[in-house]
């Protein structure tokens, strides 16, 4: 039996995306004024760049997710006949086009199709073990450009875009990957989460502040960005809201343990993503951080002090 989505869900989303199109379209059009000052080119290529962004990083994916099928690990033990053998060849298949496996392996999970009863255990426990490393290295590469891109952005507009555009293509990636997407509550309630933690820029909920906080400052990503405490723990609650939508999103689609309940997932989720948030700190960004701090900051102008509150405003 297919869940209908709550009405009050989509309300709350139409809000949301409307919320944050004024939002966007006002921070826009006051970088587009200081740029029409100095020519009105500028001015109309920014505006140029800010639609096709938001085209290609927000709408298309966001919008592409719904085409995938609706499909989840857990669902395979509950199928049979030629819908669980339908599903098991499609499992088989994406494997082979988006896991780079060798010709053993390839044999292996092909062979998985004509195990009877033990094929659905056989495919799960390959699959996951399989796609689960391609799913947190696309996880992990986002966090890591959200973590800098907004730390050192200095700006809304850029901040707001990049969240939403990062996320949304995330999501859509983690779909492509696995072949299949999550029910329509659950895509919604992704997308809810995306356009919420978008307009805070920043994911409070359950994060311990002050154990983030004196990781970011002190980690070589706060150390290499030379900035004060407020952009670097942006940066890194940005990051670390990221890598929880990547990872709920995954763990929506491959946990074929049913006896986990909602809140188990998401605890289990967010334990996962700040274990990824501590390796991505330790990293050395300096390099990559010098190419684009200066000219970013001199572009947009707006530096932050040590008065400012720590998530920004």
């Amino acid at each position: 039996m297919k869940r209908k989505v709550n009405v009050w869900t989509i309300v709350l989303c139409v809000s949301l995306v409307l919320l944050l199109l004024l939002a966007l379209v006002s921070d826009a059009m006051s970088v587009g004024d200081k740029l029409g000052s100095v020519s009105v080119y500028l001015a109309v290529a920014f505006y140029v760049l800010i639609g096709v962004v938001v085209i290609v990083g927000i709408v298309y994916p966001l919008v592409g997710v719904f085409f995938a099928p609706v499909f989840s690990l857990d669902k395979l033990h509950g199928a049979d006949g030629s819908v669980h053998m339908k599903w098991c060849r499609k499992l088989v298949k994406n494997l082979i086009a988006n896991v780079d496996l060798t010709d053993e392996e390839k044999i292996q999970v092909t062979g998985y199709l004509g195990q009877g009863d033990s094929t659905d255990d056989l495919l799960i426990e390959f699959y996951d073990r399989k796609i689960t490393p391609v799913l947190n290295r696309e996880i992990y590469e986002t966090a890591k450009k959200v973590l800098i891109v907004t730390a050192v952005s200095q700006n809304a507009t850029v901040d707001m875009i990049g969240m939403a555009s990062a996320n949304f293509t995330l999501i859509k990636r983690i779909v492509e990957i696995c072949g299949f997407r999550p029910n329509n509550v659950q895509v919604f309630r992704l997308y809810l989460r995306v356009l919420s933690m978008t307009m805070l820029a920043g994911a409070l909920e359950d994060i311990n502040m002050e154990d983030l906080v004196s990781k970011a400052t002190e980690s070589t990503f706060g150390k290499a960005l030379g900035l004060v405490s407020a952009s670097a723990v942006q940066g890194t609650v940005n990051a670390l809201t990221t890598l929880r939508i990547g990872v709920i999103t995954k763990n929506y689609l491959l946990n074929a343990d049913v006896s986990m309940t909602r809140k188990e997932l998401r605890k289990k989720s967010y334990t996962e993503a700040f274990g990824i948030l501590q390796n991505i700190l330790k990293q050395n960004f300096g390099e990559k951080v010098d190419k684009v701090k200066d000219p970013v900051k001199r572009f947009f102008g707006r530096k932050k002090n040590e008065t400012e509150p720590l998530l920004g405003e």
